[in-house]
């Protein structure tokens, strides 16, 4: 957990003040420093290795449905971006912190922290709730029910994905169920070995989209002995438009830090 107070203080959060003559000579946005990798010396491709962490995450475990209720903590850090009637852009880094507690129909708490300021709410009912499938199959047509999204396109996935994991606590099957989603991803790559932004050791896999309307690369940061989703990662590529930001760019990254079940 130490790693996660250095995280955020080395980010911070950058506000600019409007009234430039144009975009170029604004300031640039002090993003987040990419995570390095380590490249280890593995022959197979990234979907294989990813239905090896399948494997060993489910194996010898016996089926389990998630639990009815449970506390979940993560933490993320975002880019948002506004322009002036001008055209220049102001860009912000805003870290949250969330702790959500929910309830076997979906309903529970969200207390959610932004620069030191806490405000708790409370959450209706959520598409992502009910018996979570186990078999991979059935996994992905219930997780694709209940998205808006194409589970084939990255960002799809990646939204998909981080949607389920803010509001439920999977078991082993489940997550070796959502690591074959991530894996069935077109272009998917390993990028190496890696240590996340909580300090914990991980193993990470990306795929690129220009869903987004930018050339954007999604990274699934995996933890190899349990299969667990650590994080999601976003990084502008080629192009940051009209963001004042310097390519490549992390302009938001999510952190999974705990998901345990209550009562």
């Amino acid at each position: 957990m130490a790693g996660i107070a250095i995280a955020a203080a080395t980010i911070g959060t950058v506000v600019f003040g409007f009234g430039l003559t144009n975009s170029s000579t604004s300031a640039y946005a002090a993003t987040p420093p990419p995570l390095r990798y380590s490249q280890a010396a593995k022959a197979a491709s990234a979907a294989v290795l990813l239905q090896q962490i399948e494997k060993q995450a489910a194996n010898g475990r016996p089926p389990s449905p998630a639990p009815a209720s449970g506390r979940i903590h993560w933490k993320s850090w975002s880019l948002f971006t506004r322009e002036d009637t001008g055209g220049d852009a102001e860009s912000t880094l805003v870290p949250q912190d969330y702790v959500v507690t929910v309830h076997a129909d979906g309903t529970g708490t969200e207390q959610q922290t932004i620069q030191g300021r806490s405000e708790t709410h409370s959450l209706g009912g959520s598409r992502l709730s009910g018996v979570i499938p186990e078999k991979p199959k059935d996994f992905r047509a219930w997780l694709q029910s209940r998205s808006n999204v194409s589970l084939s396109d990255p960002m799809g996935a990646a939204q998909a994905a981080g949607d389920l994991l803010q509001r439920q606590i999977l078991g082993p099957q489940q997550r070796a169920a959502l690591l074959q989603v991530i894996g069935q991803l077109p272009g998917l790559t390993f990028d190496g070995e890696v240590v996340d932004r909580a300090g914990r050791q991980g193993e990470a896999f990306s795929a690129t989209s220009a869903g987004s309307g930018l050339p954007t690369r999604y990274t699934f940061i995996v933890e190899a002995r349990s299969g667990q989703v650590l994080g999601l990662e976003e990084t502008l590529t080629e192009t940051a438009g009209k963001l004042n930001v310097r390519i490549p760019a992390v302009i938001d990254y999510r952190t999974y830090l705990s998901a345990e079940s209550v009562g």
